[in-house]
């Protein structure tokens, strides 16, 4: 065990928490190395790596009651210990348990344990009992994790007591990840970091009892702390590593995640200050005759819901603070509809607009869209993406900066930095979450302080509105338009598979469209998961083998189909054909010459074909459930009712809950609270997309009362002191400045 830390006799009091740990007594350059792929690189930072998880090593179960499959701790005597060796040459310890109800064998794959076990020594087990292997009879400890007791004069025949200063049993134990920090330099990640827990529980034990969390800063208002009765900082650390009840762990949970919720939201509202303080826009007000011009474009009414987040728009564009608007909607809600009224809105103030779209297929379908919606108007349409030849290129750029394009579509293309505009007045970025914040940053530059608007088909659980979103106004469509057909939404099994054929055939013969996704272009086995070895202590998995699955591909899909449907129309759709090639198979299926269409999830957004009526997904497992539903949303389009049909192999349960909330609701705001609590904030978006700092302790959906509180707080705390320049909050300054302003965090977070 690590000695206990002192400041010594010289040491100033914080340069405690400043300590390398590499000095610490226990620990040296080779665990410090280890440790560094943790983060870990003094003893602040070994206090705030807080534990994934606790165990309860106070409780002790007779060995007569031991049950396979469950944790279970026991306290016995150690009878025999022997070492012994498999045909393999593989050595391993095994010894025979013994207390007052019965024995047991333990068992450990390390030789190294044969000196530690001392026969007749009484010791505290802890880890997982199954049932013998290899024809064994009776129950097993499979690599238990062990503390020898030290036995008093009174108490040599019933054992020992574990030591008051053990931090690894007789208490509620921490649990630490060992998944590395840092990734390896190909991107990928490395295995868990070769740590016992024992270790860093020793080490952060006496890192307590030196005292140093009591030097820790505390950076909330005291008024904050008293108000919402918070634990103190350093009692509340000392209880998250070492509590001596649950209850003690959720008290000290609930001071850490606040904290950590309080800087989130700290950091949006002094964005959201600063943008309103220092930044003007143009002014684009909603006159009468321009709104009537807007509505003659348009060839429908727009609903209740488009035509309320339209007026919350134009208000916005018509002050003289940036919009900085999320408009949000369930798929085929009608949210381009409502962004092209804000952009005809620009351009009859003399502006121009710019709309950036993930793929070269939904900018085309843009093209589409608008210029069918604008013949006749004297409103410049144009497109600019990836590969055109370069004097198609260099004409748009000519007119682009001329000011002769007035709606300028396009994908990363338009980021380029030879792209300019002559009077750029309103930002759109659809479906945002597929950019990083750096491409966003980039187009909001092309303009003086430009508004921006930003679409997501892919709604916004509250959670995440209130902190990633925190400082965009959102509008929300929340209703469909009307005579929108069904959608049935079924999982399919593979003797389906004819019906499913018929259903096609079908639907063909009346002059309805398919559509068919696949994860992958080309076929191919790939791993679906890990097997990992149940015998092996927590924070050593082994993988056994890896399970594979048949994942379909485009291209083979394509042949296979035209020899079970040969009277069919099937062409094929997917990333690495030519912008020609696919505006050319869209087409195709727009005018109706096409029966299937078999693509990869590029069609995934935007793709509006209102004959489509059947929606066939393989490999279903392989998609995320917002991807699911937005693929879903390709049919149903119009009054027709239609047919979303998908086939999986679910190998996990996480997985099956997923498919499983895919299958039993169409509700988009639904679909995103079930995808957010499965995932996480860091995948559902992506953390380096998004600018969302990541959140130890927090957990978005589970604290989202507490998320409001701390953002009730952050809010009034700015309003009295917009620059945090008051001597009580200079500790919480300088948190925001390193945590969010210096990693770029804070400057990125107002465009979501």
């Amino acid at each position: 065990m690590p000695a206990p830390l002192s400041t010594g006799t010289h040491e100033q009091p914080y340069a405690l928490l400043d300590r390398p740990l590499q000095f610490i007594q226990g620990v040296g350059p080779k665990r410090a190395e280890l440790l560094l792929r943790l983060l870990l690189e003094n003893i602040r930072d070994l206090l705030y790596f807080f534990p994934i998880a606790h165990k309860d090593r106070a409780s002790v179960t007779p060995i007569a009651r031991l049950r396979p499959g469950a944790e279970q701790n026991v306290r016995a005597q150690i009878v025999d210990v022997w070492g012994k060796r498999t045909q393999g040459g593989k050595e391993f310890v095994c010894a025979m348990l013994q207390d007052e109800s019965s024995t047991i064998e333990a068992m450990w794959w390390n030789p190294y344990l044969l000196k530690r076990l001392s026969p007749m020594a009484w010791a505290f087990f802890s880890g997982k009992v199954a049932a013998k292997k290899s024809g064994g009879v009776g129950l097993q400890y499979q690599s238990p994790e062990f503390e020898m007791l030290t036995v008093g004069s009174a108490d040599k025949d019933t054992g020992g007591e574990a030591s008051p200063q053990s931090p690894s049993f007789g208490r509620i134990v921490p649990i630490y990840s060992l998944r590395p920090k840092i990734r390896r330099a190909d991107g990928s990640e490395a295995p868990e970091v070769s740590l016992t827990q024992a270790f860093l529980r020793k080490l952060t034990w006496s890192a307590l009892e030196a005292g140093a969390a009591r030097l820790l800063p505390d950076e909330l208002p005291a008024e904050i702390v008293v108000r919402r009765k918070l634990l103190p900082l350093f009692e509340a650390v000392r209880m998250y590593h070492f509590p001596t009840s649950m209850e003690q762990v959720e008290c000290a949970r609930r001071r850490l995640a606040y904290e950590e919720l309080f800087a989130l939201s700290l950091g949006v509202a002094l964005r959201r200050a600063h943008v309103e303080a220092l930044e003007a826009a143009r002014k684009l007000s909603l006159a009468p005759a321009i709104q009537a011009r807007i509505d003659a474009r348009l060839p429908f009414k727009l609903t209740a819901a488009q035509a309320r987040s339209f007026r919350e728009i134009a208000a916005d564009m018509g002050g003289t603070r940036p919009m900085n608007r999320l408009l949000q909607g369930d798929v085929g809600s009608g949210k381009t509809a409502v962004a092209l009224s804000a952009m005809l809105l620009a351009v009859a103030h003399g502006a121009q607009t710019a709309l950036l779209a993930p793929t070269e297929v939904l900018a085309e379908q843009h093209l589409h869209t608008f210029t069918q919606l604008l013949t006749g108007s004297r409103v410049k349409v144009g497109l600019l993406r990836g590969g055109v030849e370069k004097s198609e290129r260099t004409r748009f750029l000519k007119e682009l900066a001329d000011g002769a394009i007035h709606i300028a579509i396009g994908t990363h293309a338009l980021l380029e930095p030879d792209v300019h505009f002559k009077n750029m007045a309103l930002v759109v970025i659809d479906e945002q979450h597929k950019f990083g914040v750096e491409q966003r940053r980039i187009l909001r530059g092309k303009g003086p302080s430009p508004h921006v608007l930003v679409m997501t088909a892919t709604p916004i659980p509250r959670s995440l509105s209130l902190t990633l979103y925190g400082d965009l106004d959102i509008s929300s469509i929340d209703s469909l338009p009307p005579g929108r057909g069904e959608i049935t939404t079924r999982w399919m099994k593979e003797h389906d598979r004819p019906k499913v054929y018929k259903l096609i055939l079908k639907e063909a013969r009346v002059g309805h469209a398919t559509y068919i996704v696949l994860p992958r272009i080309e076929s191919g086995d790939i791993p679906s998961a890990t097997r990992e070895d149940a015998t092996a202590p927590s924070s050593k998995k082994r993988p056994l083998q890896k399970l594979w699955s048949e994942v379909k591909g485009v291209e083979e899909e394509v042949k296979r189909l035209r020899e079970q449907l040969p009277t069919l129309r099937i062409e094929s759709l997917h990333g690495r054909m030519k912008a020609e090639q696919k505006e050319s198979i869209l087409r195709l299926m727009r005018e109706g010459q096409l029966d299937v269409l078999v693509s990869t999830q590029v069609i995934e957004v935007g793709i509006d074909m209102p004959n489509a009526t059947l929606m066939v997904i393989e490999n279903a497992e392989r998609f995320g459930l917002s991807s699911l539903h937005q693929l879903r949303g390709r049919v149903g389009r119009s009054a027709l009712d239609s047919y979303c049909l998908f086939f999986a192999q679910a190998a996990h349960d996480e997985a099956k809950e997923r498919l499983q909330a895919f299958a039993s609701t169409r509700d988009g705001f639904q679909i995103a609270e079930t995808d957010f609590r499965l995932r996480g904030p860091g995948k559902f978006f992506g953390t380096e997309q998004s600018g969302l700092p990541e959140l130890v302790v927090a957990d978005l959906p589970r604290d989202q009362r507490l998320l409001m509180d701390a953002r009730d707080d952050a809010i009034a705390l700015v309003r009295s002191d917009p620059t945090l320049k008051a001597p009580q909050h200079a500790t919480l300054h300088r948190r925001i400045k390193e945590k969010l302003v210096q990693t770029g965090r804070l400057g990125l977070i107002d465009v979501g």
